[in-house]
C-alpha cells in the first residue's frame, strides 16, 4: 500500500513536465493511475514502479480489468552471444605456442640487452 504522502508529491513521468499539477495519481489496489493520461504503474512488492514504458504497457486496459496482482515487468531478451569455437585445434595451439615462445625470447633479448647497457654507463 503506498502512503498518502507518497502519493502526494508522485507524479506520472510523462505528464509531470506539463506543470506541478499535472500527472496527478490516484490509488487502486496495486495501481497508481494517472487522471490525465490514463497510463496504469503497478506496484510490486509495495514499490510504485514509475517508468514510462510500464505505464504505457498498461494505458489501455480499462480499470475494471486490471489484475489484483501486477505481473512480471517485461524484459528485453539479452542479445545471443557469437558463436566462438571453444576448442582450438592442433595447428592453431602450435601457432599459438611458437608467437608465445618469440615474445617471450625477444622480451629475454630485450631485457638483458637493457642490463647490460645500464651497466656499461
Amino acid at each position: 500500500m503506498v502512503s498518502q504522502e507518497l502519493l502526494d508529491i508522485l507524479r506520472c513521468p510523462n505528464c509531470v513536465r506539463d506543470g506541478p499539477q499535472a500527472g496527478m495519481l490516484v490509488n487502486k489496489g496495486n495501481w497508481l493511475i494517472c487522471a490525465d493520461c490514463d497510463r496504469k504503474y503497478p506496484i510490486r512488492d509495495d514499490i510504485p514502479v514509475m517508468l514510462i514504458q510500464e505505464g504505457t504497457r498498461f494505458q489501455s486496459i480499462p480499470v475494471e480489468e486490471l489484475p489484483e496482482t501486477p505481473p512480471p515487468e517485461k524484459r528485453l531478451p539479452l542479445p545471443a552471444a557469437p558463436d566462438i569455437p571453444s576448442v582450438l585445434d592442433d595447428r592453431q595451439k602450435l601457432i599459438v605456442a611458437l608467437v608465445g615462445a618469440a615474445l617471450g625470447v625477444g622480451l629475454i633479448v630485450f631485457i638483458m640487452a637493457w642490463l647490460k647497457k645500464k651497466k656499461s654507463r
